[in-house]
């Protein structure tokens, strides 16, 4: 191999890659897009949850914490990405980014009920999923108990007001 046509081969193979890499940003824009709400919300009750277990929420840890988050949002983004469109599979992006993003918004109701001084019971939102599809299907005709979602936490035993604000001791 000469030197013009490893340097035609390089230039086509930089210009392919170049290519894929443009696709595979442009779509990510909507689901990035999308992640922007989850990852303020996840700042805003992340900071909640803390200061509802008595630890000091500083500026500084949270902006590093949700910057972290938003790099990590766009590695898997770019992954999806360029899985489904080197594979041709757009379920692909769907299967990553739905598990990315429903386990931010389990994270996010999680720590909205830490912050009320509650935790969230997994294993019971799961069973009356499936209880839900099971009524649907008429295999189960049990009602769901909604008010097994939530339990309090238990060691809590820190005075709160009646806005659920920690009173402090003087």
């Amino acid at each position: 191999m000469n030197e013009e046509s490893a340097f035609i081969l390089q230039g086509s193979v930089s210009t392919t890659a170049v290519l894929f890499l443009q696709s595979a940003v442009l779509r990510m824009i909507p689901y990035s897009v999308a992640a922007l709400p989850l990852i303020a919300l996840d700042l805003v009750y992340g900071v909640k949850a803390a200061r509802a277990r008595g630890e000091v929420a500083r500026f500084s840890t949270a902006i590093r914490r949700t910057i972290t988050k938003a790099f990590t949002y766009m590695c898997w983004l770019i992954l999806a990405s360029t899985l489904a469109l080197a594979f041709g599979q757009t379920w692909l992006e769907w299967v990553i980014l739905g598990t990315v993003y429903a386990n931010e918004l389990s994270s996010i109701v999680g720590n909205y009920f830490e912050s009320k001084g509650m935790k969230v019971v997994w294993k019971n939102i799961l069973n009356a999923i499936f209880k839900l599809g099971g009524q649907k299907t008429g295999l189960d005709t049990e009602g769901i108990d909604a008010g097994s979602f939530v339990e309090p936490i238990q060691g809590n035993s820190k005075p709160r007001n009646s806005k659920g604000q920690f009173v402090s001791k003087k």
